[in-house]
């Protein structure tokens, strides 16, 4: 009797963490897996512990709380890192189209050492997001937009998360406004007015286990954010100071790049890899 008990409250668990997909209780129950640091791989790459299969292992790096080993910390003198992520849901041509989208930054693209190094900074804010919306999804196993309005207001500064809430909110405008002709004639990223898919950003959403449940409405408002969160850096680069132009043409590097982040107070601390989140202060310190 006690069997049967069990066997039904687990059905009935089962059944309240349907999510559409397959493994949803399994994936809301692995939600508690956590990051561990490998000193095979000298101490600088993580993997996860109990967590289930997954379609790119890179991706379950999200899934997380992370395991604060404080021997580790002691011997390696350093800081825990955020982990790195090895697929992107964007790709440098939709990088380079972004940026140049805007009327006012009509420049020739950066160059591709400058798109990556610029793809690696956000996505590490990419990453803060996504643990952040993870945690904030747990009570009710589903991630909406306001999970991901949420997260990111928690860990950008006021201003840039205002201007990615703000950039989030006209393409969900834009996509609520399609006609039902346009789902059969027109992907989402167009009906949004976006340059990053939103099919990408979903599925990512999904392979990373940020929630059991994930509303369509929240992977437009992370592409949009993120697609957000690119051109806002890259405007900052370009007013800074420390870019050299030639006849007007400014001359981007990946030193030019990283000088004027570090500059920057408002973007600085978002963009390290570092677990901590450091708030309002660039890289030397001054508020």
């Amino acid at each position: 009797m006690a069997r049967s008990s069990k066997s039904v409250a687990r059905t009935l668990e089962d059944l309240t963490l349907d999510s559409g997909y397959g493994g949803a209780a399994d994936s809301f129950r692995s939600s508690s897996a956590s990051l561990c640091l490998s000193e095979a791989h000298g101490g600088n790459h993580w993997h996860l512990t109990d967590s289930m299969h997954s379609r790119h292992n890179s991706l379950d790096t999200v899934n997380t709380v992370l395991v604060e080993d404080a021997e580790i910390l002691e011997s390696t003198e350093q800081c825990a890192k955020l982990p790195e992520l090895e697929d992107v849901p964007w790709s440098l041509g939709e990088l380079a189209s972004a940026l140049c989208r805007d009327k006012e930054m009509t420049l020739p693209p950066p160059p591709q050492d400058v798109l990556l190094r610029l793809s690696e900074l956000v996505s590490r804010a990419l990453v803060r997001v996504a643990k952040e919306s993870q945690r904030l999804s747990l009570r009710y196993a589903k991630c909406t937009k306001y999970e991901i309005q949420s997260a990111i207001k928690i860990v950008l500064s006021w201003s840039v998360s205002m201007s990615c809430i703000s950039a989030a909110l006209s393409a969900l405008s834009l996509y609520n406004m399609s006609t039902e002709d346009d789902k059969f004639s027109r992907g989402k990223s167009v009906r949004c007015g976006l340059i990053f898919n939103v099919g990408k950003f979903f599925r990512w959403m999904v392979d990373g286990r940020i929630a059991v449940r994930i509303h369509e409405h929240a992977a437009i408002y992370l592409a949009a954010c993120i697609e957000s969160l690119f051109r806002e850096v890259y405007a900052r680069v370009l007013r800074s100071a420390l870019l050299e132009r030639d006849n007007g043409i400014p001359k981007f590097t990946v030193e030019t790049l990283d000088q004027a982040v570090n500059t920057d107070a408002e973007i600085w601390g978002s963009l390290q890899p570092w677990q901590h989140l450091i708030c309002g202060k660039n890289a030397s310190g001054e508020l």
